[in-house]
């Protein structure tokens, strides 16, 4: 079954938008991330700590910055039949449902057990 990748982001001024308050989100993420978990459907879940680097052109910077809108703050990987069913899961995540953070939820395409040629051919390289 195909794997899908939903990384959490939270704008840096958020204000829940949700009809449920924000003081019981852990209690209800947890009992969210148990249900996919007994359903088996979760594959991987983890937060990430707000200090990060940027790595490009060869320089390392800090970050994240204080023009970025929104910080990336975890990620979970879920298994699902399509795109739309792993979005329809992650919608019932409380940080979407309370409105305070949302996810860019994609498919996770290349593995790292998948073949060279895959990689080369999925970039359009081989």
């Amino acid at each position: 079954m195909p794997k899908f990748v939903g990384l959490m982001t939270f704008p840096q001024n958020s204000e829940p938008v949700g009809e449920r308050p924000a003081e019981n989100g852990i209690e209800r993420y947890f009992a969210w991330q148990e249900e996919l978990r007994s359903s088996g459907k979760l594959v991987a879940a983890a937060g990430l700590d707000p200090e990060s680097r940027v790595v490009r052109g060869g320089t390392i910077t800090g970050g994240p910055f204080t023009e970025a809108s929104e910080i990336v703050a975890g990620y979970l990987v879920v298994e699902a039949a399509d795109l739309d069913e792993a979005a329809k899961l992650f919608e019932t995540h409380p940080i979407a449902v309370d409105g305070v953070g949302m996810f860019v939820v994609s498919e996770i395409a290349l593995e790292l057990d998948t073949p060279r040629e895959e990689h080369l051919s999925r970039f359009g390289l081989s």
